[in-house]
Parts: structure tokens; sequence; C-alpha cells
């Protein structure tokens, strides 16, 4: 191989490393951030459980409750129920999509062409 190419490719290859690094930090740190306390998974479990949040996050409630899975796990998606959550994420989705969109235009500080440090 021409050592010219070999050079680039080690360099690519290494660069692809290094962003592979800084995103797996990015996304762990974004984890971190996004996970709910103590008092919201209460709450959480609280309204699943009342049939508040709709029928397949009351099934998921009963499943964490017989200790079967944890909220983690479903969000985690390491759950055996974690399908039990599409439903609802959907309608969230459906629901906020329009106002989250109009908050973005509507915010001068947004520019979706910046990407996050490390990312």
């Amino acid at each position: 191989m021409d050592p010219e190419l070999a050079a680039r490719l080690d360099q690519a290859r290494a660069d692809l490393r290094s962003t592979m690094a800084g995103a797996r930090a990015a996304l762990e740190l974004a984890r971190l951030r996004s996970s709910p306390g103590r008092a919201e998974i209460e709450q959480l479990q609280a309204d699943a459980a009342a049939g508040r949040l709709g029928p397949d996050m009351q099934r998921l409630a009963g499943h964490v409750a017989a200790g079967e899975t944890s909220w983690s796990a479903v969000f985690d998606g390491t759950s055996p129920y974690k399908e039990l959550l599409r439903g609802h994420l959907t309608e969230m989705g459906e629901r906020y999509a329009e106002p989250a969109r109009q908050a973005l235009e509507d915010d001068p500080t947004f520019d979706p062409t910046e990407t996050s440090p490390g990312v």
C-alpha cells in the first residue's frame, strides 16, 4: 500500500476514534442530565398505575410494581416490557411536536447548525 495513503487512513481512523469517544461522552452526559429524580419516578409510577397515562403505561406500572422491571430499564431499552412505552411516547410526540417546533422558531438564540462540543 502507498505509504501516503496508509498514513491518511491511519489518521482517518484516529479521527473517527476521537469523534466516537466524544460522541459517547456527550451521550452519557445527556443521559445523566435527563435522568429523572426519585420524586419524578414516584409521580410517574402513581400516574401510570392510576391509568392517567393510558392502558399500556398502566400495565407497565404493574410490571414495575411487581418487581418484574424498573422504569430505568424501560427507559434505557433493556426491559422486556419496553414496547409498552411506545404508544405513550408516540402520543406525547404528536401532542408536543408543534409547540416544540414553534418554541424553537421563536427562540432568537436557537441555531440549528450549531453542534454541542465534543459531538
